[in-house]
C-alpha cells in the first residue's frame, strides 16, 4: 500500500513539473508584432475598409474568412525601415508581391485584389514579414496596410505586446 502511494506522488510530481515548464513557456511568448488600427469605416451596406500600421518584429499573419466570389483590395507602403515580403494564400499561395524594377533591391509597396474561390478555402491568410537575407528580423520596420472586403466577412488581427 505505501509503495502505491509512492508511486502516485512520484507521478503527480512528475505531470506538475511538466506542466510548470509548458506554463512558463507560454507566459514568456510575445506576438510577433505590434499591429495598431488606424481606421475602421463601412464603405457601404456590402463593404468594410480597415487601415492597419504594423511595427515588425517578424511574421506578421492577417487571416480573413471568406466565401467563394467574394473579393478583396487592398495595398502596402513601408512607412519606416527595409522591405518586406507578402503573400497570400488558401489552401496554396495566389499572390506573392515581386519587385517592380530591376533597380529595386526590396519590396517597399504593392497593390494587391484577388478573388475566394471554393477550391481555395474559406480561411485566406494575408502574411507580411520582414525581407531579410540574414534571417535575423528588422525590428525598425513600420508598414501600413488597407484592406477593403465584404461587410459580411471577419478579419482576424494579432494583437501586439510592443
Amino acid at each position: 500500500m505505501f509503495k502505491k502511494f509512492l508511486c502516485v506522488i512520484a507521478m503527480i510530481s512528475l505531470l506538475g513539473t511538466a506542466g510548470c515548464s509548458v506554463l512558463s513557456k507560454t507566459e514568456t511568448t510575445t506576438a510577433p508584432s505590434s499591429v495598431r488600427l488606424i481606421r475602421e469605416a463601412k464603405i457601404t451596406s456590402q463593404w468594410m475598409m480597415k487601415q492597419l500600421e504594423i511595427d515588425m518584429e517578424s511574421v506578421t499573419p492577417i487571416m480573413l474568412t471568406l466565401k467563394g466570389g467574394d473579393k478583396v483590395e487592398g495595398y502596402f507602403y513601408v512607412t519606416k525601415g527595409g522591405g518586406v515580403k507578402f503573400k497570400i494564400s488558401g489552401t496554396s499561395v495566389i499572390y506573392e508581391s515581386s519587385l517592380q524594377n530591376v533597380k529595386d533591391k526590396e519590396i517597399t509597396s504593392d497593390k494587391f485584389s484577388f478573388t475566394a474561390s471554393q477550391a481555395q478555402g474559406s480561411g485566406y491568410t494575408l502574411l507580411v514579414s520582414t525581407d531579410n537575407q540574414t534571417g535575423k528580423p528588422k525590428t525598425d520596420t513600420t508598414v501600413f496596410l488597407e484592406l477593403i472586403y465584404p461587410v459580411d466577412s471577419t478579419i482576424f488581427v494579432p494583437i501586439g505586446t510592443k
